[in-house]
């Protein structure tokens, strides 16, 4: 390993992020090709990026401004990712000789533009701020985002390679940024296909037909509009588990919710092994680590038709698609799974098939692998002092 590459690697830690960031680690501790070093953005925060961060990450009380960005809170959520990141990016370039940086995702990035211009940079991302744009936000508004899609664009410009989690991402990069599309290259985040392993649906159907939502943000993955179409039509013959952070509580007999369930854990994984299908019917969702880990157990999938879904789900075959906020769509999808076992057992295997083939994460990080090794010996680190910049 002495004359491979070393890559500093700033990871996000949030939610689905922090499985990507532990999947990524498992994964690069075993190679030779290239020593990467994990940092998670917010490690060793000094006293005043603290307060900096604390000043920064204010929420408005009021639910329509957060809806709607008015106070412009994701631009200083986002800066305060960035300012973390990048005084640790700083210290830890001047403790060892790296020859590439890595940040997960992009806004991590969005005050380290010098530190990019030094030393060769990959981003990886799950989705673009003009589609979260979209998809967040009302047309009137989507003007609030503006200094994150000039950010977004400085860090692609900057990148020596973009990694994009889906076709619906880089073609986003592509068009909307007017990035050289040789930057861009698709590399799906995967699952360990080892731990998620499929039980055995082939006897007869449990009866009642379980259904296994997880999602962190209950009213953004569409947590309530589930809850309400369950209990409309198929409290009696079915049953839900909602895996939520959220303050939600129900007290029919046949809704169940768990609060502190880590994934990769046994008691994660006897979740999927005991579900017959997986539903969650999000209004936004940058990419969904929950659809590739269900497909991974085995289970026919319902969610909406957003952003990289379809790269996931393809309707009729591992699962089906509706509109978001569409509680008649959702019921009829829930209706035709709960009706049909066998279609569901189909369905599930098909799905096990697809992220074997697409989302296998040692395939994929074989591939994030050659980047890091294309980038580190292509490109020539520019300066070396790059770490004596300062915020």
């Amino acid at each position: 390993m002495h004359n491979s590459p070393h890559i500093l690697s700033i990871i996000e830690e949030y939610l689905g992020h922090k499985t990507y960031g532990k999947l990524m680690r498992a994964y690069f501790n075993q190679v030779d090709s290239c020593q990467v070093d994990f940092y998670w953005y917010n490690e060793e925060r000094e006293l005043r990026t603290r307060i900096i961060n604390r000043l920064l990450s204010y929420y408005p009380a009021n639910k329509w401004v957060q809806n709607q960005n008015i106070d412009f809170h994701v631009l200083r959520f986002q800066l305060g990712f960035a300012y973390m990141a990048k005084r640790l990016a700083i210290r830890k370039l001047k403790q060892a000789s790296y020859s590439a940086l890595h940040f997960h995702t992009q806004p991590l990035a969005y005050l380290a533009l010098d530190l990019m211009r030094s030393i060769p940079t990959i981003v990886s991302i799950d989705r673009t701020i003009a589609q979260a744009a979209i998809e967040n936000t009302d047309p009137q508004w989507q003007w609030t985002y503006a200094p994150n899609i000039w950010l977004d664009r400085q860090v692609f410009q900057h990148a020596a390679g973009i990694v994009c989690f889906s076709e619906a991402s880089r073609r986003s990069v592509i068009n909307e940024f007017q990035i050289d599309d040789r930057k861009a290259h698709v590399i799906y985040p995967g699952v360990n296909l080892q731990q998620i392993t499929m039980p055995d649906r082939t006897t007869h159907p449990q009866q009642p037909c379980k259904i296994l939502f997880i999602g962190g943000d209950f009213e953004r993955k569409g947590g309530f509009d589930l809850l309400a179409v369950f209990l409309s039509q198929f409290a009696d013959v079915a049953e839900l588990h909602l895996v939520t952070q959220a303050e939600v509580t129900c007290d029919h007999p046949n809704v169940h919710i768990y609060r502190q369930i880590e994934a990769y854990t046994s008691e994660w994984l006897a979740l999927y092994h005991q579900a017959d299908m997986f539903v969650m019917p999000t209004y936004s969702e940058p990419f969904g680590w929950v659809f590739i880990e269900a497909m991974a157990a085995g289970l026919p999938i319902v969610a909406t038709d957003l952003n990289a879904i379809p790269e996931m789900v393809t309707p009729g075959e591992t699962g089906l698609l509706v509109q978001p906020g569409n509680r008649f769509a959702l019921a009829r999808s829930l209706r035709i799974l709960i009706e049909h076992p066998d279609l569901r057992r189909s369905m599930g295997m098909k799905a096990r098939q697809v992220a074997k083939q697409k989302f296998d994460a040692n395939k994929n990080f074989q591939a994030l692998e050659r980047l890091f090794q294309d980038v580190a010996i292509t490109q020539p680190y520019r300066s070396a002092i790059a770490a004596q910049t300062a915020v």
